[in-house]
């Protein structure tokens, strides 16, 4: 696996938003699984329970659109990856030391670029500025 998404890319993926198309279009030239953590899983589904909160899908699109991202989860589009939470938070306030001061970090943000890095990712896909910034000072290629 030499990618990992974040949660609003892989959420752009499934819930029509503005940044949709451009996600679609990286997907479709993506050749390799791409990495999630748990932490992507969850957020996922928070995501689409607060779009229904907000009026913005139904109920039953939320469950409809569940099933898809496990249905692409069994087929290998996806693979969810655990990482032990000591590790992950370690690396997550090693980030936060180097760059939350400078670039304003949110605490999720940085934990999803240490569990790219924890995974040894090359490609980490997000649309997020402030993570895209952490990202690529770590390494990482960022797309799209």
């Amino acid at each position: 696996m030499k990618s990992y998404a974040d949660t609003g890319f892989i959420v752009t993926l499934y819930k029509e938003e503005a940044t949709s198309a451009r996600a679609g279009a990286l997907m479709a030239r993506q050749k390799e699984c791409i990495g999630l953590s748990h932490l992507s899983e969850l957020e996922f589904f928070n995501a689409l329970h607060l779009a229904v909160f907000r009026g913005e899908i139904t109920a039953n699109d939320a469950d409809a659109l569940q099933s898809l991202f496990y249905e692409d989860v069994a087929n290998g589009v996806f693979v969810i990856t655990p990482i032990p939470a000591n590790a992950l938070f370690a690396k997550a306030i090693e980030l936060a030391n180097r760059y939350s001061a400078r670039l304003g970090t949110r605490s999720l943000d940085l934990l999803h670029v240490a569990a790219a890095l924890l995974l040894k990712a090359e490609f980490f896909f997000s649309f997020d500025d402030r993570q895209r910034k952490v990202a690529k000072a770590e390494g990482l290629k960022v797309k799209p």
